[in-house]
Order: C-alpha cells, then structure tokens, then sequence
C-alpha cells in the first residue's frame, strides 16, 4: 500500500503570499506624522468639536434656563448668569484644541461662543465674537486662569447683592477691534455648568461641579422636556450633596467589606439602598425644578419607563448608579407629577414637602 505524499508546496505557496501580502498592508500603510494622516485626523477632529457644539447649544437652550429658575432650591450656592456660552482654548480638552483654535476661532481670551435666545430674563447686548476683558472693573486674564477668574467674578456678584434674583454687571469687551463698555443684565442661577460630551452611552451624571451629559442620551430624548427631567435629577443630586454622601457611605462599606475579607458583598448591600434612597430623593427635587422652570412635566414619568426599558439588566457597579426599579420609579415620578400639578391647580408655591414642614 503506498503511503500519501506530502506535499509542502501549498503550505510554502500560502505562507509566502500571507507574506507578500503583508509587505503591501505595509507597503500603504501611512505613519502617523504622514500629511495626509495629519490633515484627515484635523478634519474629523474638527467635524466631531462640530458636532459636540451643536449639542452644547441645545444643552445650554434647556440647561441655562433651568438653573437660573432653579436659584431658590440652591440656597446660598449661586451665580450670576450673563445668558451666554462663554470660552477659550482653555475650556476645552488638550486634544480639541487645535480644533477649537481654527473652527471655532477661539485663542486664550475669554470669547462668547452664543447667547441665549431669550424669552423672559433680560436679553444681553452681548455679541458672539466678544471678547471679556473685564467685568465689575476685575480684568480678565487670558490663559488657563480665565475661566476660574470669572466664574469668582459671577459669585461675588450675587453674594454682593445677599442674592438678589437679578442685577447689573459693568463690563468691557473688545468688540470688532476696539473696546466697548456694556451693562451686563445678570440672573441669580445655580452654581453649575452642563456639558456635552460625545459618548455613546446613555448616561448623565454630576461630578460636584458639572453635570456631564452624553450624546447617546441627548439622541435618546429628541424632546427638550425630557432633557430638563434629567438635568434636574442631575442638579438634585448636587444640590443634596448625594456625592458626598455616597462617598461617605462608600469608606464605611469598603471598611466593612475589608473586614469580611474583601468579597465585594458587604459593599454593595451596603451601598445599594443608600444609592437607591438618593436617586428616589433626586426624582422629587428634580421635578420640582423642572416644574418651576415652566416645564409641563404631565406625563414626564414615562421617561424613566423608556430608561427602564432600555437599560434592563445592565447595572453598573458603584454608588448613584443603581436607581430603583423602574416600577417604583416610574410610579413614585407619577404621584409626585400630581402633586405638583395640585399645588400648580390650586396656586399653591411648588415646595418640595420637605421643605415646606422644615
């Protein structure tokens, strides 16, 4: 019987064309300082800062508003708001700089981006284009310093009125090349900024000082109502220190856990119902803001059924991240909205219960 032959001339023939081919993916292959490369990685920076802007000026439509409505919930914790997106190179990430620098035309002077089309609060006479270089006679310095410097120019300016709801504010702007002096109308508003950022999950949260919003949530309510919802869940958890809490609840759970031996459990019991008793917390307050916004918020519970729907098992591990069901959500969110709608019947003040029996 003979024995097959072996034949290594296919396998000799694969391997050299796996080679061949190889050396032509090398062969076009760019390197990443080749033009080309620089000039198409410019151009899809540029169109996703683009994109990120448009989403920033919705974001501001329904966030400036609501934070200016919100002052009274945030106690002694306000700003003045000029009604306007204000920025330079600074405010951006190190890596959209550059095209921050050519679309948007910003450098390291404080320039306003947009103004808010407004339809209650004074319009300002500020300009897209104009440049701070002043306000209340405080210079304005360019660089990474700028942003801070006015931010603690807007807090004095309504401490200095024991926060008075609205005011006046002097300021100069260099406008068309030359300088111009502008009285600046001013609104009591929350001390917090909302930013856009482009991520494809649908998430929102607060970090102590921003409430950072994902486009994959902005694309999933197409409906400025529903976005407040959110921003005003968002603002509550600020506004009840939630994120000092939970990390206070965090270091005595992860003490305890430790002692068990590090299996994680003691954790997360520990940490879920505080978690949970903080969103349920937030979802009240919230409403609130977004109803004293001018908000009809009659039927906004169905938000949370549609999150409910679309997050169905994926919780994520750590604190204010695991809501209640979204049952009880979305059942507690409906008798808070009659509540609400009861005391806006009756022309009764919207207070949150608690703050009404404090």
């Amino acid at each position: 019987m003979n024995k097959p032959r072996l034949s290594f001339f296919p396998a000799c023939a694969s391997i050299a064309a796996t080679f061949a081919l190889s050396a032509c993916a090398t062969a076009i292959r760019p390197s990443s300082d080749d033009p080309d490369v620089v000039q198409e990685q410019a151009l899809q920076q540029s169109m996703s800062l683009n994109q990120r802007m448009t989403l920033q000026r919705r974001l501001d439509d329904v966030a400036i508003p609501l934070m200016e409505h919100s002052a009274p919930f945030c106690g002694g914790d306000v700003r003045a708001s000029l009604g306007a997106h204000i920025a330079s190179l600074w405010s951006f990430e190190k890596e959209e700089r550059a095209a921050a620098k050519q679309s948007l035309r910003l450098d390291d002077r404080l320039t306003v981006l947009w103004t808010l089309d407004r339809k209650q609060a004074p319009a300002t006479p500020l300009r897209a284009g104009d440049i701070l270089l002043s306000v209340n006679d405080k210079p304005l310095p360019a660089g990474e310093k700028g942003i801070d410097r006015l931010n603690d120019v807007l807090l004095d300016a309504v401490r200095a009125k024991s926060g008075a709801r609205e005011g006046w504010l002097e300021a100069v702007v260099q406008r068309d090349g030359q300088s111009t002096a502008l009285r600046l109308p001013y609104v009591a508003a929350c001390n917090y900024s909302a930013i856009a950022r482009m991520k494809n999950e649908v998430h929102a949260q607060n970090d102590g000082h921003e409430i950072i919003v994902n486009s994959a949530l902005m694309s999933f309510f197409p409906d400025n109502r529903d976005l407040a919802i959110i921003l005003g869940h968002e603002l509550a958890n600020g506004v009840l220190s939630h994120g000092g809490k939970a990390r206070a609840v965090g270091i005595a759970a992860g003490i305890v856990d430790g002692a068990l031996g590090g299996t994680g459990l003691a954790e997360e019991a520990l940490s879920s119902p505080f978690s949970q008793q903080f969103d349920a917390e937030a979802d009240y307050l919230g409403l609130y803001m977004v109803a004293a916004s001018g908000y009809d918020i009659d039927g906004a519970e169905k938000i949370w059924r549609e999150l409910g729907v679309h997050t169905a098992g994926a919780r994520k591990k750590g604190f204010l991240s695991a809501p209640p069901t979204s049952a009880k959500r979305f059942v507690a969110m409906r008798r808070t909205i009659a509540e609400i709608l009861s005391k806006k019947k009756n022309g009764a003040p919207l207070v949150p219960l608690a703050k009404s029996k404090s």
